[in-house]
Parts: structure tokens; sequence; C-alpha cells
């Protein structure tokens, strides 16, 4: 569905690259180094790495799904994970074990301990020992710092190519879900954005569980070997934290399934609202759609609220655990009597440091993320194990040399109501119309012979290749050649004879840049007769044996209408089987074949001779031709569009990406959204508490070891009964106190900091989604026809999952490692003031380093969201057109396609990894050599520092290497992550219809409407759609509006409704409607449009959405317009898009809508078009009946619907070339009208 050129990309540097290389990050240099002079832009993406193409993924999954769905009856897709990825996972799980926990912590900790013994007063240690000691701790750190970022990208591209192997496996379910499940677009649309996004870090999480527990022992065990039993005391406490987190990691997966299902009707309510606007703004729904989205949106941020409330308890655990575990097992050591020496301690230090890390990362986030995991593959297993269209799919379904269809006995039933019975029939060869009254099963037959619903019972057999046009044109975001072509070879000579049969010359001559014109989102810059006419060129172009057309005639004008019957229907395929759904009279000749349906009984089979013989009380059809197409301007082409159209872009879901830093403001406004001042400067209070207090206990170990030292040497010399000793004791007992006292300060502030900090960031969430919501949906329709709702959607699911859930996390943890780094380095030089120099010269070194990369993450980030906007935007289109594009057999062209918009997301996300471990890698480079300048400098410098604050000294230079690293990547994420702020904030700032104006009393009363000069352009650069038009209908007239498709009709009551702004001046009883507030203009005209739209929901909320009748009313509606009968209830379900209702009953619905409110203002907007003409007669005479003291407007292309009317204007080209009685106008014979009418044989 993409009209761009498939770009040649660079080879990603990464392919090529050598063991060095990749240790070193240098392949990253060169995007890096871009990033530093300009903004990256979408063609600096590389090609995707062979190893992450999206089409080898799918061919493993698939086939190993298949292998699960025979051998299990519960397929797992964690086995599957298992099989393609398990052997990769586990030697990088066995390298990161090594480097973790026999280098990294075992190693570091036992010479750690030998290094702090040179410190000792009286020591052994020989100065050449300690450097020896000395470089093997930098040593380990280098070992653990080259492995670690490499292992980091590697188990990350792990989980990225289980993401990109669950994205086209669900899309590809997508493409063979059955009638039944279509209407999953919400949920389809949450699974890749929220549950498959949440793999990428699946690998590295699970490692960290698994390692976890194993370096716990190791680490008890050494601890043990120093201390003895009172080690047991701590590990007591840390082990106590594990069935807490566990039991929290189960409630969090519990509830995350629960926030899950609230997000899927969210994003399926949002994705109707962007694709309806037109008919929401002009019935006054947009409040009714704010308050159901933000309703859903409140259900689900109530859930979420409790799984960050859980996640406040994990984190403070997490903060909590391994600091008290130290408590305790100091104090066991202290209450059994023994003494401590700075070997001991460092050791001891060292050890809990190892699982400081299990206890405030591994398992706070860890379990809660498994539990998240488990409840992701859940939902996408579930999704996976939908039900399917039968096999075989339509397209190629029997290939035969007979062109045959072969019904025996089938019978389709929907959710127990029977929609065809027992029909058998045999249709070989020429043309064959399916008739029947509204609601008779017509649609549901073709979709019978594609396969795209299943018989319950009897025999369907096609034979040869099938083709299709739906009722409802789909048309996607492309070109309009690319529409017709559909992927099918091009055929020069073939496509120019489609056009041209189709009647769409006129049209591609007139538009500004032809069959290359780019049509947005469903053809929303299209009219319906053009839309209808590229959707049946599309089933024609399509080289085939049977062709099965839905209704394709019914929304063009008379001439065209009789031109594609002749030369496309009767011409172009008078050689294949056609199978031609109608629902108005057409010139069929006496061997035509009729079939004709009612209720979905087949109530006659046979020529079109024996079918006007043929009588039958219970149905009354009219397939006799004499008036019907009637001809509304020969001459003219009807090419006007809608609104300005442009030759397709680069990129079809293009996206126009800000460049630079993320504003200042962008930040402002989330501060704003999330309670400004107040909420913020509780969350600092209690963050700096806790993390002075949390500061305060790491140094507190430098007063432990030195007192103990100074006890130790007055126990050594026997002067125990000195002054000296007894204050050193009392001293020693006050600090203990202290300690107790500042761990319960901890204790309440870490809690208190996680819960306020969740406070604030779920109300920001809210708010922010609010505002934008309320600024689309009360957006002017120009935003409409200018972004293509895959994109908005892709900002209000992705972007919005991204705030929701990430950002909130991330930003804690950069809270919390700036908050430590600071208090590192404020430990650091208050044990040498010396230490601020490098502690200085440090700080530069890393803010110039994220300077130098944050352009590069930025623009990556960016471009990695632009890249996501084509999956989203494919994946919904692919959703509204499934039937379409299983006919023409079109699934591995858009599999294919999906797939390219995969590779190029996947390339984008890669890259963005990569660089954001490069730039780790050269931070943990730096802060290695802060540590080493620490380390050596108390071993050169002459120094009488005590042991204790050496040894604070050096553990805190260690652990700034983590936070160094941590806080300059959670840095630069949280700003990355910031830009999808920034980009739902963008629609913050969009121009919205204000509601100004005075209401008048008692306005309308008579439902006249005078225009003044009125012009109309759907944009400044665009082409005038109205020119100057001056007309006045008087109280209760009914006008009819004719001419050709385009001329301008539609144009008028976008107008009347103010869809658009306009020059000049429109009066409705003498009060000019722009003095009016717009809602409730709009409240007071009501609509029967073109394209019948229903929602899902209820009968009730579709007909009455703001309660505001009883339901007496409602009911009295529905059998107005005899659909009373169709529902049990008024809370009866409606799927979305009114799914297994036909378009006239859907119309019918429509017309219940308007006799609800009988404003004195009716706009009929073709709404007959597609309607049988029992329906149509049902219509017109209910319209007759309850309008009667109304004025009618009736735009439409069946002269007969109008010819009665008071007056008509006639329209050409965007101005009114005849305006008068009907009566009048054929007085005139040179005028245009009366030429339509003889067309019509309304006159001879």
């Amino acid at each position: 569905m993409d009209c761009s050129d498939q770009k040649i990309r660079t080879q990603n540097p990464r392919g090529k690259a050598g063991l060095f290389n990749i240790l070193l990050f240098k392949y990253a240099f060169n995007i890096i180094y871009t990033g530093t002079r300009r903004n990256l832009n979408m063609d600096d993406i590389y090609e995707v790495l062979p190893n992450f193409e999206a089409s080898q993924l799918y061919s493993r999954m698939n086939q190993e799904w298949q292998k699960e769905l025979k051998t299990s009856k519960n397929p797992s897709i964690f086995k599957i994970f298992l099989r393609m990825f398990g052997w990769e996972f586990a030697l990088w799980g066995i390298g990161i074990f090594i480097a973790v926990l026999f280098i990294g912590d075992m190693a570091h900790t036992i010479v750690m301990g030998k290094f702090m013994t040179y410190f000792e007063p009286g020591t052994n240690v020989t100065l050449k020992e300690a450097l020896l000691y000395a470089s093997g701790l930098i040593g380990a750190k280098v070992v653990v710092q080259l492995y670690d970022n490499t292992y980091l990208l590697a188990v990350w591209s792990i989980g990225l190519r289980m993401q990109i192997a669950c994205n086209t496996m669900v899309y590809r379910k997508c493409l063979r879900l059955n009638s039944k499940n279509q209407n999953n677009h919400g949920r389809a649309v949450t699974i890749i954005t929220k549950d498959i996004a949440q793999l990428l870090t699946v690998a590295d999480c699970a490692h960290m569980l698994l390692i976890g527990f194993p370096k716990f022992f190791v680490m008890l065990y050494i601890m043990y070997t120093y201390i003895g039993v009172s080690a047991l005391a701590g590990a007591a406490i840390v082990m106590a934290t594990v069935p807490v987190n566990a039991l929290l990691g189960i409630l969090i997966s519990k509830y995350r399934l629960k926030t899950a299902a609230q997000t899927d009707q969210r994003v399926k309510i949002t994705q109707e609202m962007l694709t309806a606007m037109r008919i929401i703004k002009m019935h006054t729904w947009e409040k009714f759609f704010s308050n159901t989205i933000d309703k859903r949106r409140g259900k689900e941020m109530k859930i979420l609220r409790i799984v960050y409330y859980l996640k406040a308890v994990v984190f403070a655990i997490g903060q909590l655990s391994y600091r008290f575990a130290f408590y305790v097992c100091v104090l066991t050591y202290v209450a059994l009597g023994n003494h401590v020496t700075a070997e001991k301690a460092f050791v001891i230090i060292g050890c809990f440091g190892a699982f400081e890390s299990l206890l405030t990362d591994y398992m706070p986030n860890g379990i809660p993320q498994m539990a998240e995991y488990k409840a992701s593959l859940l939902r996408i297993t579930n999704f996976l194990m939908l039900e399917e269209v039968p096999t075989p799919l339509s397209g190629d379904i029997h290939n035969s040399i007979d062109r045959t269809i072969d019904l025996k006995g089938a019978t389709v039933t929907t959710e127990g109501a029977t929609v065809l019975a027992g029909i058998s029939l045999n249709v070989s060869g020429g043309l064959t119309v399916v008739a029947g009254p509204t609601g008779s099963g017509k649609s549901t037959l073709l979709k019978l012979l594609l396969h795209d619903v299943p018989a319950n019972s009897g025999e369907v057999n096609v034979c040869g290749k099938v083709s299709y046009a739906s009722q409802e044109p789909w048309i996607f975001p492309s070109t309009i050649r690319q529409n017709i072509t559909f992927g099918e070879s091009f055929n020069e000579k073939r496509y120019q004879r489609v056009i041209e049969v189709c009647a769409l010359i006129h049209d591609f001559n007139a538009l500004p840049n032809g069959d290359q014109t780019f049509v947005s989102d469903r053809g929303l810059n299209l009219s319906r007769g053009q839309k209808v006419r590229i959707n049946l060129a599309r089933a024609i172009y399509k080289e085939a044996d049977i062709y099965l057309l839905d209704d394709c005639l019914s929304s063009v004008d008379g001439r065209v209408g009789k031109h594609i019957f002749h030369e496309c229907i009767k011409g172009f395929l008078k050689n294949f089987v056609c199978v031609l759904v109608i629902n108005n009279p057409l010139p069929l000749e006496d061997s035509d074949n009729v079939i004709v349906l009612n209720k979905g009984r087949l109530e006659f089979h046979g020529t079109f001779n024996n079918f006007k013989e043929w009588n039958n009380q219970e149905v009354k059809l009219e397939l006799n031709w004499d008036a019907l197409y009637e001809s509304q301007n020969s001459e003219k082409n009807e090419a006007q569009a809608l609104v300005p159209n442009e030759a397709c872009s680069a990129n079809v879901y293009e996206e126009f990406n800000k460049e630079g830093k993320v504003k200042k403001s962008v930040y402002y406004a989330y501060y704003l959204c999330g309670g400004g001042w107040k909420i913020f400067l509780i969350v600092a209070i209690c963050s700096i508490a806790a993390h002075a207090a949390a500061s305060w206990t790491d140094y507190f170990v430098s007063f432990w070891v030195d007192m103990e030292q100074e006890l130790s040497a007055f126990r050594m010399n026997q002067t125990t009964n000195l002054p000296e000793y007894r204050n050193l004791e009392s001293r020693y007992e006050i600090i203990m106190t202290t300690y107790s006292l500042v761990m319960l300060a901890a204790a309440v502030f870490t809690v208190l900091q996680a819960l306020t900090f969740y406070f604030f960031t779920i109300k920001a969430s809210i708010k922010i989604h609010k505002t934008v919501i309320g600024k689309i949906i009360n957006a002017f329709m120009t935003f409409f026809d200018n972004h293509l709702s895959g994109n908005v959607l892709n900002r209000l699911s992705r972007d919005v999952t991204i705030i929701d859930e990430q950002m909130p996390c991330v930003m804690l943890d950069s809270l919390k490692v700036i908050l430590s780094m600071y208090g590192v380095l404020i430990i650091i030089t208050s044990v040498n003031w010396y230490f601020i120099i490098p502690s200085i010269i440090l700080t530069a070194v890393v803010y110039q380093t994220r300077r130098m990369y944050m352009n590069t993450g930025r623009c990556l980030k960016r471009l990695e969201g632009a890249a996501r906007s084509p999956l989203i935007g494919h994946l919904t289109a692919t959703l509204e057109g499934l039937t379409t594009m299983r006919a023409s057999n079109a699934q591995a062209r858009l599999s294919n396609e999906f797939e390219r918009h995969q590779d190029l997301y996947s390339s984008a996300l890669y890259m963005n990894l990569a660089t954001s471990r490069a730039f780790g890698f050269y931070l943990d480079a730096t802060g290695t050599i802060y540590s080493s300048i620490i380390i050596f400098s108390f071993l050169i410098l002459k120094t009488d520092t005590r042991a204790g604050l050496v040894g604070l000294a050096i553990s805190q230079s260690f652990s700034l290497l983590g936070l160094l690293k941590w806080a300059a990547r959670q840095w630069a994420e949280l700003e990355t992550q910031m830009t999808s702020t920034e980009r739902l904030l963008e629609y913050r700032d969009r121009i919205v219809e204000v509601p100004y104006g005075k209401i008048p009393d008692s306005w309308p009363s008579t439902g006249a409407i005078k225009y003044e000069g009125v012009t109309l352009r759907y944009s400044s650069c665009g082409k005038t759609a109205l020119k100057d038009l001056n007309f006045h209908i008087g109280s209760k007239e009914k006008v009819g509006i004719v001419g050709r498709t385009g001329a301008g009709k539609t144009s008028i009551i976008s107008t009347l409704f103010r869809l658009y702004d306009y020059e000049g001046n429109i009066f409705i009883d003498g009060i000019d409607i722009k003095s009016i507030p717009i809602n409730y203009l709009r409240s007071k005209l009501s609509i029967i449009p073109q394209d019948p739209v229903l929602f899902s929901g209820t009968v009730r909320t579709n007909l009455d959405p703001y309660c505001e009748f009883l339901d007496e009313v409602l009911w009295d509606a529905l059998e107005e317009v005899g659909m009373k009968n169709a529902f049990a209830n008024l809370d009866a379900e409606i799927m979305t898009g009114g799914t297994g209702l036909s378009v006239g009953e859907k119309q019918l619905f429509c017309l219940a809508r308007a006799i609800l409110h009988n404003n004195s203002i009716l706009v009929l907007d073709e709404a007959t078009a597609n309607i049988d003409p029992e329906t149509d007669t049902l219509i017109q005479k209910t319209i007759k009946q309850k309008f009667t003291n109304c004025t009618v407007v009736t735009i439409a292309h069946k002269l007969r619907t109008v010819i009665d009317s008071d007056s008509i204007i006639v329209m050409d080209g965007g101005v009114i070339c005849q305006f008068g009685p009907p009566k009048s106008l054929l007085e005139d014979e040179e005028g245009l009208f009366y030429r339509i009418a003889q067309q019509a044989r309304l006159v001879s």
C-alpha cells in the first residue's frame, strides 16, 4: 500500500565488525559523529541486519508455532522462544555469570578486603602488594565493563528479535481472522504497541533473576567465612523479601492483564473516533466520545494506579532491604561480642553491595517485569488462537477450466441468527444479479463465496480465480494507481482500459497529479462516487474468472452508472462470471440470471425473462429499467476532490519530526500536568530526605570501622579503664542508636518518595491524555484531512503507553541515581577535599560526553517513533479492508510490505540501542579512570586517612561507576522518552473549534436558509470548491441539489455545518450561523449521511448517546423506520461499524436518529444511494410524514428522488448554474437540468 520507492540504504557497519570493533563499539562512532554535526533523518537509517529481518524471523517462529499447535493443547510462546533463542540466551548467560559473579563480585570483594588491610595499624601488607591489589580491583572492573556493555546489546537484540517475530505473527494472524474476530482492531494495536514492545528487555531481566540467586549464595558463603553465623542474620532478611516480591509480582501481573483489557477498549474507541470525525461533528457527539474515552481511560488508570502503588512497595523494599539486612548483620555481629577489622568490614560491604543489585534492581524490577511478560505472552497467545477464516482463503479458490459457482444447502448463522438458510444454486457464466430487500443476506452470500464467512452446513464450491468489490469502498493511504493495481503487475494496456470502463479518465485528467494523486485514510479527500469507482477498478483490474461486485453502482450518478454497466459489466466482463448485487433496476437482458433473496432464503433463481413472469406477494422487486438511470451531467467531469490533493510523498506515513533537544516547555508542561510546584515540592522533599538518610547509612560504615579500630587499640593496650575509652564506648552507642533512627527515617521517606512520585506521574499521564483527546476531538476538519489516522493512533497508543508505563520508572530511576550520585561525590570529597578536583573533571567529562551523544539519541528516538507509524497505519488499514485483501489474494504482498516497515523500525531501534550502549561504554571508561585516581592517590600520596574513610571513598568510587553509567543512561533515556510527551503535546497546540456565540431564543423556528457570497477553499492554497454561492431556501421548502460527483454538493453541506471556514455569510432564520455556538448550530441540524456510521456500543448509545429521550421514544423512532424487531432491547450490542447489519439497515438506523431530534432542518446527503427501492420508498415515505413541517435539503444522484421538490439547485464546478422549481427548470430546454431530465427519460 506504500507508494514510495524502496530506498537502497547503507549497510550497518555492525554486520562486518570484528571482535575488537564490537567490544569498543567503534561501529557506532560514525552515526554518533553524524548526529553531533546535524540532525539525523530517515535516510540515515541503516539497512536492517540480516539476522533481524522480519521475514526470516517469522518463518522460524511460524514453523515452531505450527509444531506447538500439533504437540500441545496449550501452546506456549515461551517454549517457542526457548527453541529459537535458548542456546544463544544460555551462552550469554554463562558469560555474564562468570563476569559478574566470579570477576565482578567474588574477586573484587576479596581483593578489596586484602587491599584494605594495607591501611590498618600495624599491617604487614607492603606497598608493592597494595599496588598489586589496586591493579586487581581496576582490572576486574575493566573486564566486567568490556563484557557487560556488549552483553547488554546482545540480550536486547534477542528481545528485539522476539518483538519482530511476534509482530509479524500478529499481523499475519490479522489477515486470517474470521468475520467474528475482525473487530479486534484495538486489541491488535495494543498487543503490538504494548505487549510485544515489552519483550525487548525480557532476556536481560531473566538473566539477572537466574544469576541473582546463585550470586546470593556465593556471596553469603564468603561472608560466612569472614564473620560466621552473623552473616545468616542478614541473609534471612534478604530471603524474606523473595516471597514478598513474588507475591507482589503475581498481583502486578493480575492487574496488568486488567489494564491491558481497558487499554484495548480505549484504543478501539479512539480508532473509531478518528475514522468517523465528520459524522461525529455533524451529530455534535464530541462530548460523548470524549467522555467515553475519558471513562475508559479512567478505568485503565484506576487499575494502573494500583500497579504503580504495588511497584512503589516493591521499590521501597528494594531500596531498604539490603541496608536493613546489613544493619541486622552488624547488630548481630556486635551483639555476639565480635570486633570488626577494616578487611572484614569491607568484605561484608562488598558482599552486601552485590546483594544491592539483587535487592534494588533484579527482584523489585525483575519479578514484576517477568510477571508482566507472562501476562503479555498470554495475551499474544490468546490472540494467535483466535478463529480464522476457513481454508482455502479466497483468491484462487479452485483452479479449474470451468468457471462455476455451486452451493448445496449452504446455511450461515451468526450469533444464533440465521443469515442464509439452505441456499442451493449454480452459476456458470454471464451476468447474475442478486436482489432482495434490505437485510436479506445479499452481501453475506458474496462473502460466503469468498469463504470469508463459514458455512455452518452445506457445500460451497467456487471454481476459478475470484475478484471482489465491496459494497463499502475500501481506499487506503497511497496513490490512486496503487489503490487500483494493488500489487498486481502493471499492464499499461489493461490499466487504461479499466479506468476507461470505470469512468475514471475525466477524474484523472482533472486531478493535479492524475492517478499519482495521493489519497488519505479511507479516501477522505475523494467523493463517494470516486471511491466507489476506484474500488470497482481494483476488482476489475485483477485478472480473474469470477467477479463478485457488491452494489457498486448505487453511489454513482446515472450517466456514469449506465456507462459502467454497459462498458464494464456487460462489455469488459462479458466473457466472465459476474455476480452483481443490486438495489436498483438495471437494463438487463432476458438471458441474464437473477437471484432473489429474502430473509436469508432463496426465493427465485432463473433468467430475467422468467423473473418478469414471477410473482411473489411477499417479495416485491422492480428490476425493469425505465427511468431509473438518470444522468445529471453528460459532459462535465466529476473530478473536483473534497480537499486538495498532493502527489504521493516519499513515505505514505511520513511524519514531521521536531529537531534539536526536547524543549524546556515540554518538561514544564509535564510538570504542570503532574500537579505543579505543590506536589513536586513534596516529591522533592521526600526524595532528598530518603537519599540523605541512605547516604548517611553508607557513611556510618566509616565511623564503625574507625571506632572499632580505636576500641581495639585500647583493648590491645589493656587501657579500657581510661575515661577516653568510656567516652568512645558512649559515642559508639550513640552512633548505633542514630544508625537505627536514620534507618527508620530512610524507610519512611523511601516509601513516601515512591508513592508521591507515582501519584505525580499518574496525574500527569491522565491530564496529558485528556488534554490531547480534547484538542483532537475539537480540532477543525482540516486536521483530520491532513493527518493519517494511523499516525495519530500511533501517538495515542504507543506514545501514551510510554508516558504511562515506561517514563515514570525512568524518571524515578533518574531521580534516585542522580541524588545517589551527588551523595557519593559529597562523601568522597568529604574524605579528602583534594578529590573535588577529579570529581569536577569527571562531572565535566560526563556532561560533555552526554551532550555529544544526546542529539544522536534524541534523533534516533524520534526516528524510531516515526518508523513505528507505518506499522500501526498499515495494520489499521489492513483491518479495515480484510475481505477485499483476501479476495485479491494480497496477503503475501501486504505481509511483505508490513515486513519492510518492520525492518525499517527494527533498524532504527537497533541503532538507538547500539549507540546508547556505546555511550554507556565510554562513560564506564571515564568512571574507571576516576576510580583509579582515587585508589592510587591513597597509595602514592602520603596520607594519614583512616582505613574506614579510605574504604568508604574507594567503595563509593566503585559504586559511582554503576551510578554514573546508570545516571547518564537514564538521563538520556528520559529525554528520548520525553519525545513521546513532545509528540503528544504537538496536538495540544492545535487550533480548535471554539463554541463562542450567543444562543438565540427558539431558534431556528422556520428553517429558512440563505447563502450570500459563500466561497469555500479546503486550504489556503487549494482549489475553490464553492464559488460565490447565493441562494435562498424558504421555510419548510423541500430542495434538491443535483450535479455530477464532485460538483460541490457535499461542500454546501460542509459549509452549512461549519465543518470548514468559508468566506461570505450563511443565514438561518435571518441569523448568521457564525454568530451561533458551533455545537448548538449542529445540534439544530439533522443529517442522514451517504455513509451510514454505527459505533461499537449499544442500540441506545448509537441512537441517543446523551440519554435525552425516554425508552418509549427510542422504540417509536425504530418502529417508524421498521427496525423495532431487529433488536431484542435497547442495550443490545452493536459491533464496530455496525457489523451484522446491512447498509440499508444502517441507513434506516440513521433515519431513526433524525426522527428523534425532529429538527426544523433535515439534510439527506445521498442517503438512499446504496439501498434497495423498497427501503428507499420507506425512507421517502417516512421523511414526507415526519418532516412535513421541516426544511429538507436533499443531495441526490437519482433525479426521481428530488423531482417533486419545491426547488432544485443544479451544481456544476462549484457554482450554481440553475436554481428554481423543477417545472421552470424543465422549460429551459437549453439548460443543464433539462438535459439531465431528458437523459433520465423524464421528458421526451
